[in-house]
């Protein structure tokens, strides 16, 4: 598969078409809004909803994995029908669009047990599949508190980098040529280049931020700190976290 969505310039027709369905009670066919929470994504200029501490984690990848082009929440309502005749809309939690792959559609759980325990589960995921396959989409069910602890650490800790803060544009160009020249150093001694200059406590946000948006490499195998090691990205851009 070689599609390359992070070449795509217009999201119009997505946009509308997948724009978020109010939560539908899946047992009364009833609107019913359950949304937790939000956070503002900086990348994709919206406000992004989620009902459960799992999809707030899995939107943090999306987020951070800048081989995701596009991504929307409560995106389509797929018609279920049991044995007994009752009938109601579900809505899966989120649709994607990762370089090198046609759009996944997902529902994010807690855990298998927990899903299990859904009378429902095998059902819903029965029809959303079908539904995706008539639209030329993989299914997945997403459980992200399956992810090494490390990685959750991770993602936590750059989400808090997400947002580019306006003095970034003065220091930006300047930190990654540095780098460029030293080939790799930690993210402390990469803002202590400039302490003749500027406070280099100020430079650590930018080192983050550098790495979330890809142009700085970092080893998402041990927990990010000050003292992790980075490199400049120079080549293709490879996610950090494969699901």
């Amino acid at each position: 598969m070689d599609e390359r969505w992070s070449l795509k310039t217009n999201w119009e027709v997505e946009d509308e078409i997948f724009k978020m369905k109010r939560k539908v009670n899946n047992r009364n066919s009833h609107d019913y809004p359950h949304i937790i929470g939000s956070f503002y994504s900086a990348r994709f200029k919206k406000p992004v909803h989620y009902e459960s501490l799992n999809e707030r984690l899995f939107y943090y990848y999306l987020e951070i994995d800048r081989n995701v082009a596009r991504y929307y929440e409560q995106p389509i309502e797929v018609p279920i029908t049991k044995e007994n005749g009752q009938k109601w809309n579900h809505i899966p939690d989120v649709i994607f669009f990762k370089d090198g792959s046609i759009p996944m559609l997902c529902q994010i759980k807690e855990s298998e047990e927990e899903a299990e325990k859904d009378e429902d589960f095998h059902l819903i995921n029965h029809y959303c599949e079908e539904f995706a396959q008539a639209q030329g989409w993989f299914y997945e069910v997403i459980y992200p508190k399956t992810l090494p602890e490390v990685y959750q650490r991770n993602l936590r800790q750059l989400k808090r980098f997400m947002h580019r803060r306006k003095y970034y544009a003065e220091w930006e160009e300047k930190v990654i040529q540095r780098l460029i020249y030293l080939g790799t150093c930690s993210i402390r001694r990469l803002a202590e280049q400039f302490s003749d200059r500027t406070d280099s406590l100020m430079l650590i946000p930018l080192v983050y931020y550098l790495i979330v948006v890809g142009v700085f490499i970092v080893d998402f195998n041990q927990p990010i700190t000050s003292n992790s090691l980075v490199i400049c990205n120079q080549g293709r851009y490879i996610s950090p976290i494969s699901l």
